[in-house]
């Protein structure tokens, strides 16, 4: 009752003080009528005692509205507390009676009241067996490894590197159509995140193992990635090129299809790489090239002959495979290419593609630095770095900038790179 009488006062209408004073008056015996009407005539603005739900309906005619009075909203809190008292004893367990002396059920008991049994299957019956089954399947596939792990494996000299897992597997069941065994290339790529400076994409074979080769953001010392990097370009038999995509064509298509792009270009120069001149600037890399260009490594003139057939002819495609790293594979690729999730630390071949990528990147942005030396470029790569966004707000945006990268993109600039507006 202490609850209707609550609710009633909050909803301030006549026809639910109605129907709460009733309610209120049968919850307690006759002879209680003076506490009855303690409890119900508060709610009215009269403040009459109320002695049945007849003089009830008559003071609300009479009245018409509600005015609660605190005590009345103490008498209603005090009702609310006991009403919890006995719901958390009969929630325990225990059988406890209202304020008439009722018993009332526990709460267990209210929910088991009229619910049927359940009903256990047979130990051989069809919905058991079907059940086992089902939890046998679901322990096995937990038991299943989620993917295969990359063993290291001991290169020439008896160091560790990747392994060929990948590429073993396409050597051995794959040939092409003169019936040689697969030749495969990783592609891997360098320079995505930072705000300056070009995004290299390497494609490379290596024959033999050479101990250390590995991802390359794991190998942390610059000097142990110049040592690999020499190994692998002066490896027997390898086979490397390097395309580098600069900031303004970033800006034009966005990084993902540059990458794409990229990876692309070095998959078709270590096909059929281009020619090469007398002062040999097919090899190097260097800050004073603009534009888009691709760099690759020295290979024989008998060998270059063998191989420079050009895929988009028919001719020799289907020789060569590309594992790429990430989860996409670029489009148009010059042969038939596959593209693995984490490959730089599972494939050796690309590996050693993510080492000649790192290393080509940081060759060229120690050449930056000489250029913009305002910047730090050979110290943080063209990374956002504290000391990086603060020499751009002293000094503005360099020609090598990447203007579509936060927060750059949020800038103004004038032609010669100074921030106007923010």
């Amino acid at each position: 009752s202490g609850a209707l009488i609550a609710a009633g006062a909050a909803s301030r209408s006549p026809v639910h003080v109605h129907v709460f004073l009733k309610s209120a008056c049968r919850a307690y015996p006759k002879q209680d009528a003076r506490r009855s009407s303690s409890l119900a005539g508060f709610a009215l603005s009269s403040g009459k005692t109320i002695a049945s739900p007849v003089d009830g309906a008559r003071a609300i005619r009479t009245v018409g509205i509600l005015s609660p009075p605190p005590t009345g909203i103490m008498v209603a809190t005090r009702r609310s507390a006991r009403l919890r008292q006995l719901r958390s004893a009969s929630t325990s367990g225990e059988t406890s009676s209202d304020g008439g002396g009722r018993p009332v059920a526990s709460g267990r008991s209210r929910k088991r009241a009229g619910r049927p049994k359940a009903v256990r299957p047979k130990k051989n019956s069809d919905a058991a067996v079907a059940k086992r089954k089902r939890a046998s399947r679901a322990a096995s596939s937990a038991k299943t490894k989620p993917a295969e792990e990359a063993v290291p494996k001991v290169g020439e000299g008896g160091g560790v590197c990747l392994p060929r897992t990948r590429e073993t597997s396409l050597r051995s069941k794959h040939y092409s159509g003169d019936g040689s065994a697969m030749i495969v290339m990783g592609v891997d790529e360098a320079g995505r995140g930072p705000l300056a400076g070009p995004v290299v994409a390497a494609a490379a074979i290596v024959p033999l193992d050479i101990p250390g080769v590995t991802d390359s953001k794991k190998i942390t010392s610059e000097d142990a990635r110049e040592e690999l990097y020499e190994k692998i370009v002066a490896s027997p038999g390898v086979r490397w090129a390097a395309a580098i995509i600069d900031a303004p064509t970033i800006d034009e298509i966005n990084i993902l299809q540059a990458t794409l792009r990229g990876m692309r270009l070095a998959a078709e120069a270590v096909i059929c790489p281009p020619p090469m001149g007398e002062d040999d600037k097919a090899v190097i890399a260097s800050a004073e090239r603009k534009g888009c260009y691709v760099v690759c490594g020295h290979i024989g003139k008998d060998a270059k002959a063998a191989i420079c057939s050009s895929p988009r002819d028919g001719d020799g495609s289907d020789r060569y495979y590309a594992l790429v790293d990430g989860n996409r594979v670029p489009p148009d690729m010059p042969c038939d290419a596959e593209a693995i999730v984490k490959g730089d630390s599972r494939e050796f071949a690309i590996g050693a593609a993510s080492i000649i990528a790192k290393v080509t990147r940081d060759r060229l942005m120690r050449q930056y630095d000489e250029r913009y030396p305002e910047f730090e470029l050979g110290r943080h790569k063209g990374y956002p770095t504290a000391a990086h966004m603060a020499a751009v707000w002293r000094h503005g945006a360099s020609p090598i900038h990447r203007r579509t990268f936060a927060p750059l993109k949020h800038m103004t600039f004038d032609k010669k790179g100074r921030i106007i507006s923010d």
